[in-house]
């Protein structure tokens, strides 16, 4: 029967502990953990000498536009529940842009998908649109504190009304923090001085602008109530902002993306620097220390990719130098592996904290939880079956996204999947896709009736 399956002889690894068990899936949803046994009719997977993960959850990419290559890819890195941020069309209200993706491209997705609501126009949020999107069942919002020249940057009062709208209707506003105004400025001299090659990049948006930021951000969300949620910390400044505000009693979440993880600001000095360029931009590797101390007491809660898909022509269009080029960098598929190897590898984290982070916490933070990022009696049956012993490099050529270059290329990682399952279904084996008959769905939180 589809959806029945029995993952034998495998480590289960959740955020609590890593024990040897099997897993029996009935109908798609997890029905037994422990010593199971085989059972009549029901197909056997072996999971001997593997880890068995809850299916990832990444709560930060950019996938509506190219989301039939982006979710293919995170696939096959082992992530089956993504939350994105939606593409806006000029005009639009917030609930009208998830509503026309609801529609329009969730169906076409290969795992299952939620949405992110965004401030992209924040001069015309009026109250109620918060609302709205909570009756599509998208109870997270994004703002912006830079990007002026596109729009989309939020002064004081507008994020203080999008947060009073937040505190009465559940919804965990997320930020993306630089102070916008100073970016500019520090642009302008850059500029002024003939400093514009992209080697000057991280030094044209330095760590205190995130701290600022972050410290104005999570001050408004103490006076308006709502939870915070400081999307890719990339510093140390940043994180010790977090902790003060959480010492004040408030609510804050914090998340930290794979490629401030894995590379540091020498990068911009290659001859590919192209491929680097995000914002924040990457930092000290006296910030990358921190941050990943930071994820491995839990300080940051989620380890997400900030997945983009930009090819490089379209990253050079405005020009090769910083201030023209378009920021993002894919990373979707390799979320997981990235972080076995620089982080639970080199002993900078537990494979248990891991795995809350980038599964079980994001989904809980999310709304998710316990359908999605745990394997407990109940859940879906997303599973990965994690070979640690694989050892592989990684290009364009070995991922699925359908870019022309990857910031990871030739960069050895440990570990990849063995299968990937999704509601019971193999998804993945040994790296090849596999038919399924379940369809992908809606990830509306609290509005079940919200489907495709």
């Amino acid at each position: 029967m589809s959806g029945d399956l029995l993952v034998e002889g495998g480590t289960v690894v959740s955020g609590s502990g890593s024990f040897r068990a099997d897993v029996l899936v009935l109908d798609g949803r997890i029905a037994e953990i422990g010593d199971v046994g085989a059972r009549a009719g029901i197909p056997r997977l072996d999971a001997g000498g593997c880890l068995v993960l809850p299916g990832g959850v990444d709560v930060h990419a950019h996938v509506f536009g190219r989301i039939e290559a982006d979710t293919r890819s995170a696939l096959h890195g082992g992530t089956t529940s993504l939350l994105s941020f939606i593409a806006h069309e000029p005009g639009e209200h917030p609930a009208e842009t998830a509503r026309r993706a609801i529609a329009d491209e969730i169906p076409r997705s290969a795992i299952d998908l939620g949405i992110h609501g965004v401030i992209w126009e924040p001069e015309a949020y009026r109250a109620g649109d918060l609302r709205r999107l909570t009756d599509l069942g998208v109870t997270s919002v994004k703002l912006w504190l830079a990007y002026r020249e596109l729009g989309i940057m939020a002064d004081d009062a507008q994020i203080y009304a999008v947060m009073r709208e937040a505190a009465v209707e559940g919804v965990t506003v997320q930020a993306h923090c630089e102070n916008g105004y100073l970016v500019d400025a520090l642009r302008d001299e850059f500029v002024a001085d003939g400093r514009t090659a992209l080697r000057y990049h991280a030094a044209a948006r330095p760590v205190g602008l995130e701290e600022e930021a972050v410290h104005r951000f999570l001050a408004v969300a103490r006076l308006a109530g709502p939870d915070a949620y400081v999307v890719h910390v990339s510093s140390a400044a940043a994180v010790d902002q977090i902790e003060r505000a959480r010492g004040s009693g408030q609510t804050v979440f914090a998340e930290v993306c794979s490629h401030h993880l894995t590379f540091d600001e020498s990068a911009y000095e290659h001859p590919d620097a192209s491929r680097y360029v995000m914002t924040p931009p990457l930092r000290s590797d006296g910030d990358r220390g921190a941050i990943w101390k930071a994820l491995a007491q839990g300080k940051i809660n989620v380890y997400a990719s900030d997945h983009g898909h930009l090819t490089l022509a379209e990253k050079l269009a405005g020009g090769e130098d910083f201030t023209g080029i378009e920021p993002g960098v894919p990373g979707v598929e390799v979320r997981l592996a990235v972080g076995f190897t620089f982080g639970v590898d080199a002993g900078l984290i537990s494979k248990e904290r891991l795995i809350a982070a980038a599964c079980t916490e994001p989904a809980r933070i999310f709304g998710l939880y316990p359908r999605k990022g745990a394997i407990v009696p109940g859940a879906d049956a997303d599973l990965v079956v994690w070979d640690t012993r694989v050892r592989r490099t990684l290009g364009t050529d070995a991922l699925h996204d359908g870019l022309d270059y990857t910031p990871y290329e030739g960069v050895e990682v440990h570990g990849a999947p063995r299968a990937v399952i999704v509601a019971g279904e193999v998804a993945i084996d040994e790296g090849r896709e596999v038919e399924r008959e379940r369809s992908p769905r809606y990830l509306g939180r609290g509005c079940c009736a919200v489907a495709t």
